[in-house]
């Protein structure tokens, strides 16, 4: 009896061998990957002048920065497209500053703050067909990391590869690993994922309004900048040349800053961080609300902060909500609500009305927070983020260009212009 339940456990063994080699001869999957090749620049290759040349069209439009008449749209990591917004209906592209490596700014007056890889340029835009750096603020901000031959690691090149993977590799169902400092992410897992014309040809004065998702912020005489880790102050006292005060570090994941009167809102992939600037010089942080991992713009409307919460590879998280925060008593800010939503992006308050980069674009009535009534929708548009003039006029950017909207009626906006992508 032994010797026949030993037999067939060796048989049953053999047939499990068996099979599992020929699962294993078969047991493989192909999977598109967007790979990323780190590119690496000296400093002196990070410090490139700053130059002027005629109208570019839109290829990669990044952040947007209004002021005045003029419309500022980054083209990512390029530069700068100058537009004529004086005729909202025909928005007129004047100019192109080459800034390398640039994705945030700000103005105040007649100077241009931007970033520049490592450094904060001010770039005086009296004349904007001539603008002229003044002053760079050297290794202010930090990148993804140093190498003694290479120089900083700026950025990365994409492209996209299809690779078979049999299931004993180490990748097998995995959507991102690593080889060596190159990183492969699965395709379907990424997401790639805010006055009138003035006679000297310059930018107007005073500040301009920034999108969501800036990184920048002013408030006083001061210039607020956040990097992945710290909030990091200027002085503006001589607005030629910003002084760097000594930076905050807050934490990890850091993302975007909005400034509500002495008030600092700064979103990261896991919360909203509430900096109190009485003091411009010295912000304290006064409260802090944890949210859903996943990428965070916030504004507020000084009794609500909203956030938008949403997912993909590079944001860490699964959610996509707009979350509700009451703020009218700092330190005990609450959540008052969670709307689901698709995928949110920007969005921007003005009057009782409140525009979401969702699907499209979505126009709600924000009157009661706990009942948010949607009055509107625009679909068919590739958006990333809004700025409200007022409660009549909008402005819109994302990857299919640049768009304006009558929201005069909020249940029925019309659009009033369009500036498109090159293909």
């Amino acid at each position: 009896m032994k010797m026949k339940q030993t037999l067939f456990v060796l048989a049953s063994i053999a047939l499990v061998s068996l099979l599992g080699g020929c699962l294993r001869d078969t047991c493989t999957s192909t999977t598109t990957y967007i790979r990323f090749d780190p590119v690496y620049k000296t400093p002196a290759e990070c410090r490139i002048d700053v130059t002027a040349e005629g109208p570019r069209a839109l290829k990669q439009p990044g952040k947007m920065y209004f002021i005045g008449n003029y419309m500022l749209i980054n083209e990512f990591r390029e530069g700068i497209h100058v537009i004529d917004n004086s005729d909202p209906a025909n928005p007129t592209p004047v100019a192109f500053w080459n800034i390398p490596g640039n994705v945030d700014i700000a103005v105040r007056d007649n100077y241009l703050y931007a970033d520049q890889y490592i450094d904060l340029l001010s770039i005086d835009v009296s004349d904007i067909l001539n603008p002229k750096l003044i002053c760079r603020s050297q290794d202010v901000f930090q990148l993804h990391g140093f190498d003694n031959n290479r120089g900083y690691l700026v950025d990365y090149q994409r492209t996209t590869v299809t690779e078979t993977v049999d299931c004993d590799d180490s990748r097998w169902g995995n959507i991102w690993f690593r080889e060596g400092d190159v990183i492969f992410v699965a395709n379907d897992a990424i997401n790639f994922s805010n006055s009138p014309f003035q006679k000297n040809n310059g930018l107007p004065a005073s500040t301009g309004i920034a999108g969501s998702y800036s990184r920048f912020g002013q408030y006083d005489q001061y210039l607020y900048c956040v990097d992945n880790n710290n909030l990091r102050p200027f002085s503006l006292s001589n607005p030629a040349c910003p002084t760097a005060l000594d930076p905050l570090f807050i934490g990890w994941n850091i993302e975007t800053i909005f400034p509500w009167n002495d008030r600092l809102f700064v979103g990261s992939q896991t919360g909203v961080f509430i900096f109190n600037v009485s003091n411009p010089a010295m912000p304290v942080q006064e409260a802090a609300f944890s949210h859903a991992s996943g990428c965070d713009p916030v504004v507020c409307d000084g009794e609500n902060a909203y956030v938008t919460i949403h997912d993909g590879t590079t944001c860490n998280g699964t959610f996509n909500q707009l979350d509700i925060i009451d703020i009218t008593n700092l330190p005990n800010a609450f959540l008052r609500k969670t709307y689901p939503m698709k995928k949110p992006k920007g969005l921007s308050v003005a009057g009782n009305y409140l525009y979401l980069c969702d699907d499209g674009l979505k126009i709600f009535d924000k009157t009661d927070p706990l009942d948010l009534k949607q009055l509107s929708h625009i679909r068919n548009l590739d958006t990333y983020d809004v700025i409200a003039l007022d409660d009549s006029h909008i402005l819109v950017i994302g990857a299919d260009g640049f768009y304006q909207f009558d929201v005069t009626d909020p249940g029925a906006p019309k659009q009033i212009s369009h500036l498109t992508v090159s293909q």
